[in-house]
């Protein structure tokens, strides 16, 4: 198995659903030119990103009209689409991942795990790994913040994942020159998927919302696509884009050979440690 990956880079116009559901398939057609066989659109791509926005009256059902567009999507262009949108179930709202087969329709959901910050007033976290068999090999779903957990990245690769897709919307306040000595970039967010790759041997698509101001927040784009050794086979820079890269899922046995880290790991004594 084997397939080309494509991170659809988008600054989506908070409430306009209509209109980033068309830069979508603007951008996923762009990327069946190039190959795709797998298109990942960003985080809370239909809505925009944000913490002040009435989230429960732009959030829909899945299935639902922005899953429903979807789908006919990845049946026209033959592709599979993986992406985040905000999804109402009852009075629950979820950053759901909507991962939509191009025979079927949607097949899978997953809800965000790991909240950051505001988002725990806003969405409700889940609590349920999500991977997808597909052509090209079998998919772990993650989203932005999930991430910075490499326990959920590591469990995925042990059940059997073979490529981890993140819809992401990487961010930080004000413009780069207003930046604090923190320096939260780009840097470290490509350092998160090139690590979760290398250190679980697995390929890694990520997919950012692209440069740019939305209230205060400034989203700074940079998605990539990851070989299981650490390489970045394409990245974007902060602007609007897409890009595409074969994940040589066939070479990764030989590449556990000499990347041991999954046998060599001590199991037994972290649980000890870390008191599970």
């Amino acid at each position: 198995m084997g397939g080309k990956f494509a991170v659809a880079q988008m600054l989506p116009v908070l409430k306009d659903i209509d209109g980033n559901l068309k830069k979508a398939a603007d951008m996923v057609a762009a990327a069946k030119a190039l190959g795709a066989d797998v298109v990942l659109l960003p985080e809370l791509f239909t809505t925009g990103y944000s913490l002040t926005l009435d989230m429960a009256k732009y959030a829909q059902r899945v299935p639902g009209p922005a899953s429903d567009f979807l789908a006919k999507l990845a049946s026209k262009h033959n592709v599979y689409i993986y992406g985040s949108m905000a999804e109402r179930d009852g009075d629950k709202l979820h950053n759901c991942g909507v991962f939509v087969d191009p025979d079927k329709g949607v097949v899978a959901k997953y809800y965000k795990a790991h909240l950051f910050g505001g988002e725990k007033q806003v969405f409700e976290a889940g609590e349920q790994a999500v991977i997808v068999p597909t052509r090209v090999g079998r998919i772990g779903l993650t989203i932005c913040y999930d991430f910075a957990f490499p326990e959920l990245t590591r469990g995925l690769v042990l059940q059997g994942a073979e490529v981890i897709c993140n819809s992401t919307d990487w961010l930080t306040v004000g413009p780069p020159q207003d930046w604090d000595e923190w320096q939260w970039s780009h840097l470290q967010t490509t350092a998160f998927a090139v690590t979760r790759a290398l250190e679980n041997t697995v390929g890694v698509a990520m997919c950012c919302v692209s440069g740019g101001l939305t209230e205060n927040i400034y989203n700074f784009g940079h998605s990539c696509i990851v070989s299981p050794s650490g390489r970045i086979l394409a990245q974007l820079g902060d602007g609007e884009g897409v890009t595409v890269a074969e994940i040589p899922m066939e070479r990764v046995e030989s590449w556990r050979q000499i990347a041991t880290y999954l046998p060599d790991r001590k199991a037994k004594w972290y649980c000890k440690l870390l008191g599970y």
